[in-house]
């Protein structure tokens, strides 16, 4: 390595460790240990893997040491690269490992290195700085809640890859948290009363150093992979009242909810409260309820991903948007209840469709009233008030599934944008059939509304809703390969050119036809296009 001062700047030549030849010696770690540069790691073949399998395998090699990825990318000949300031440690590791990774399923990844790829003048991002500035701000200091889900997609995080799944990266969070919350303060452990790490992907808490006071009182693990009670122990001696571990594999292992009760309380012995139930007290003749029934877990990202993508989409000012989400031979019918008061009637007067057996007087309109179809179906719905659903009331249960099916009861709070609340409730049964390609179509949609109870108050501020998205857009990066073979097919019809440079030109275009047909448009005006093309 070189180096020369140009004014206050130190400049020097960035050096490439290679996987065909994986060496360290005293130049490259003199680099390496410099605190002003950025590295450059490429990932060979990364485009084959999921980005979050790739950056995670990386890190675990590194271990005891902690690295960051920033601007992950996949470039077109499928090689990963991302930049990193870390320690020479993980450099040395990784050269110790031939620079070579290897994923869960067995495959091996070769790396290249260019040490000082930048320097800090030339990227102006510190990852440290970054992650504690978040952490502040999710922190509320009025009820001391610490809210970590979902971290490493943290918007404010950036390109930052911070995946806290990784022990060794939760301790570098949490000791960020330490600056972040009590900044100059002497105090060796944060004043936190609620944690909250959902939808992290953990796989339990193995910590060495005390990071919490003896205030935290509640911890939500909803939604991770958390397969024994027992990887939680660290926690043991807290006293923890309050503990929700819905949505993680652990739930599954019990074959009753006495059991499981006693499970967890061999670890959390002050527990008053599991997954929003109150346990320890006398129960007779009174079974456990739970909030949300989705079985084993399994299908709650699809369930997950439908009730926001229907409900979204319902909330629009044209329910014309939803085209397309019931299967042609759908049935729907629409209920609503049978209130006296004067609001309920102002709303029946809108509901031409009420398909309510107790208020028919002619009982041929029940057959009337139960719509087939999609026509029909959205036909209806748009003459219908535009509505605000609140998300954060939703009840769903998942009444049952198959190879080929599911029925799940969603049920919640809405009002009707034109008119002034009361607020609303909803019960929505749909029952939904799988499709080619892994899609889903709605066959069955049974609606019915109320006037909601009069301790339901207070939502329209409070509540999350949904009227603030806009109807999602469908982005043609996601096709199936039967829709890609169809385009395809399409794109080859129009221009007579061959497979190969018909899907250059689609994936060029990421398989937009209308942006490919122009390419090719404006390729065919200037002669730009091979005689090979047409071969």
């Amino acid at each position: 390595m070189t180096s020369t001062v140009l004014g206050n700047r130190t400049s020097w030549e960035p050096l490439r460790l290679t996987h065909l030849k994986p060496s360290f010696n005293s130049t490259d770690l003199a680099l390496a240990s410099r605190q002003d540069v950025w590295h450059k790691f490429i990932v060979f073949d990364a485009g084959k893997y999921d980005k979050e399998e790739v950056l995670i395998a990386i890190i675990l090699a590194c271990d005891p040491e902690v690295l960051l990825p920033v601007m992950y990318k996949v470039e077109n000949n499928n090689k990963g690269t991302f930049l990193t300031k870390c320690t020479s440690g993980v450099i040395e590791n990784l050269v110790k490992q031939n620079l070579s990774v290897k994923l869960k399923t067995g495959h091996i990844l070769k790396i290249d290195i260019v040490l000082g790829f930048l320097g800090m003048q030339d990227l102006h991002l510190n990852p440290h700085n970054s992650i504690t500035q978040t952490l502040h701000y999710k922190y509320e200091s009025v009820k001391k809640i610490l809210n970590l889900d979902d971290f490493q997609n943290e918007k404010s995080l950036g390109s930052i890859y911070c995946p806290i799944s990784v022990p060794r990266v939760l301790l570098f969070v949490l000791r960020c948290a330490k600056v972040g919350i009590l900044g100059n303060i002497r105090e060796t452990r944060l004043p936190i009363r609620e944690l909250s790490l959902r939808w992290n992907g953990l796989e339990g808490i193995s910590l060495f150093e005390k990071f919490f006071n003896y205030h935290l009182t509640k911890l939500d693990l909803r939604h991770n992979q958390i397969t024994d009670i027992n990887s939680l122990r660290y926690f043991s001696e807290f006293k923890i009242t309050e503990l929700w571990l819905d949505g993680n594999p652990l739930c599954t292992k019990y074959t009753s909810p006495e059991d499981y009760i006693r499970g967890v309380r061999n670890v959390f012995r002050h527990l008053q409260k599991l997954d929003g139930i109150v346990i320890g007290v006398q129960r007779k003749l009174v079974p456990i309820m739970q909030s949300n029934y989705l079985g084993d877990s399994s299908r709650f990202g699809l369930i997950k991903q439908f009730v926001r993508h229907f409900f979204t989409l319902y909330d629009q000012d044209d329910r014309i948007v939803m085209k397309g989400l019931y299967d042609k031979n759908a049935f729907y019918s629409m209920t609503l209840g049978s209130g006296a008061n004067y609001n309920h009637k102002q709303i029946a007067k809108v509901f031409s469709s009420n398909r309510n057996l107790l208020k028919f007087v002619d009982y041929a309109k029940c057959h009337e009233f139960l719509l087939q179809g999609p026509e029909q179906i959205i036909s209806m719905m748009r003459k219908q008030p535009p509505t605000t659903h609140h998300l954060r009331t939703f009840h769903v249960d998942l009444l049952n599934y198959g190879e080929s099916h599911i029925a799940i009861a969603v049920q919640g709070v809405f009002h009707f944008k034109d008119f002034i609340p009361p607020l609303m409730t909803f019960n929505r049964t749909f029952i939904l059939i799988a499709k080619v390609d892994n899609e889903y179509n709605i066959i069955n949609d049974q609606y019915h509304i109320d006037m909601a109870p009069p301790n339901v108050t207070g939502l329209d501020n409070n509540s999350a809703k949904l009227e603030s998205r806009e109807a999602p857009k469908i982005s043609l990066t996601v096709l199936s390969p039967s829709e890609k073979n169809q385009l395809l097919g399409f794109l080859h019809e129009l221009t007579t050119m061959n497979t190969a440079y018909c899907q250059q030109f689609l994936e060029n275009a990421r398989w937009d036809i209308r942006v490919a047909i122009n390419t090719f448009m404006k390729a065919y005006t200037v002669n730009d296009i091979p005689p090979e093309a047409f071969k």
